[in-house]
Order: structure tokens, then sequence, then C-alpha cells
């Protein structure tokens, strides 16, 4: 599987897309880490973007074959916190 060092020629790529550009890499599995700041608020609303919402057909599975691996959390000022996530890849099923 090419990463982004080999469709980009960069070493690292920040993505801070919205859920649809998250997605996409997601599915591509061009994403090699995942940081989140999680702040301590609410707003109830439904229908409001994910971190990842890929548009595709269902069936096509976007995260198949990849999962989170803990790396490290951070409580920060706020009581926000930094979560860091290593994205394992597996053999996609076919």
């Amino acid at each position: 599987m090419q990463g982004p060092r080999e469709h980009f020629g960069v070493e690292r790529l920040l993505l801070e897309g919205g859920g649809i550009t998250n997605g996409e890499f997601l599915h591509a599995g061009l994403i090699d880490e995942v940081s989140l700041l999680v702040y301590p608020g609410l707003d109830g609303l439904s229908g409001e973007p994910s971190i990842f919402d890929y548009p595709g057909k269902p069936a096509e599975q976007p995260a198949l074959g990849q999962s989170l691996a803990f790396i490290s959390s951070e409580t920060l000022e706020g009581g926000m916190m930094w979560l860091r996530y290593r994205v394992e890849h597996s053999t996609k099923a076919v």
C-alpha cells in the first residue's frame, strides 16, 4: 500500500479536513495517525458531520482492514483531552 510519501512526495501531511475529506483519505488507506482534541462541551445536534464521513456506498466499508491502537492521552487546560491513535492496516478483504 502506498502512503503520502509515494503519492505526494512528502514525509508528513497534516490533514485538517472536514468529515468528507477525512473519509476519502481513510478509504484510500492514507491515514497513519489520528490526533483528536475533545472539548468538554455539548450541543446535542443531530445530522452534524462526523470526523470521518465517507459519502460512498455502505458496502464499500471505508475503514475495512484498519483499526486504531492507542498511543497517548493528555489532559489540557479547561479539561480538554488530546488523544492520539496509530492507524493499523491489515490486508483488506475482497
